[in-house]
C-alpha cells in the first residue's frame, strides 16, 4: 500500500484512528471496518481530486467609502454561478453607495451564469444599489451578445470606468 509523501503525519493520524478503534471495541460496529483500508480510499479520493484540476472561481471583494468591487477571477460554471449569486446577493444586502463586479478575470460564463448577471442587475435596481458590470473578456462578452443581453446589462470596459459612472449617476440623483 502506497502512502503519501507526510508518512509521519500518516502514522499520527493512523495511531489515533486505531485507539479510538480499541477504545470503542466493546461497541458493535459493521464487519471489515478496516481502518487501512478507510485511510486507503480516503487517500485514493484525495489523488482523484487532485487529478480532476477543475478551475475553481475566487471573488475578492474591495470595498471604499464610495464603492464595493467584487473581482471575480476563472469560470463561472453552475457552481460558480450559484456562489456568485450568493455573494452578490450579500453585497445587495450590505447596501452599499455602489457595487461593480469585476469579471476581467473570468474566462468563462455558463447560461446560468448569464441569468445570475441579469437577475443580480434587476435586484440591485429594486434595492435602490447602483451596480455596474466591469472588464468582460472577449468569450464573456460575446455570450452576452449572443443572448443578446448587452442592452439589459450595465457593461462597462474597465473596474475605472464604471465607478465613473456610478459616480456620474449618484451625482446626477442628487440634482434632483
Amino acid at each position: 500500500m502506497v502512502w503519501p509523501e507526510d508518512d509521519a503525519r500518516h502514522r499520527e493520524v493512523l495511531a489515533a484512528l486505531r485507539a479510538w478503534a480499541r477504545e470503542i471495541d466493546a461497541v458493535p460496529y459493521p464487519p471489515g471496518l478496516d481502518i487501512d483500508a478507510l485511510m486507503a480510499r480516503h487517500y485514493e479520493n484525495l489523488r482523484e481530486e487532485s487529478r480532476r484540476a477543475e478551475p475553481v472561481m475566487a471573488m475578492v471583494v474591495t470595498t471604499t467609502a464610495e464603492v464595493s468591487v467584487l473581482a471575480v477571477g476563472g469560470d463561472i460554471d453552475l457552481a460558480g454561478s450559484r456562489r456568485l449569486r450568493s455573494r452578490l446577493a450579500e453585497e445587495i444586502g450590505l447596501a452599499p453607495r455602489g457595487l461593480v463586479l469585476d469579471l476581467t478575470g473570468t474566462a468563462h460564463c455558463s447560461a446560468r451564469g448569464l441569468a445570475v448577471l441579469l437577475e443580480v442587475t434587476g435586484e440591485a435596481r429594486a434595492a435602490s444599489v447602483p451596480f455596474a458590470i466591469a472588464g468582460c473578456a472577449a468569450v464573456v462578452r460575446r455570450a452576452i451578445d449572443v443572448v443578446g443581453l448587452a442592452e439589459a446589462l450595465p457593461l462597462h470596459a474597465t473596474a475605472a470606468e464604471a465607478v465613473e459612472w456610478l459616480d456620474l449617476l449618484d451625482r446626477l440623483k442628487a440634482l434632483r
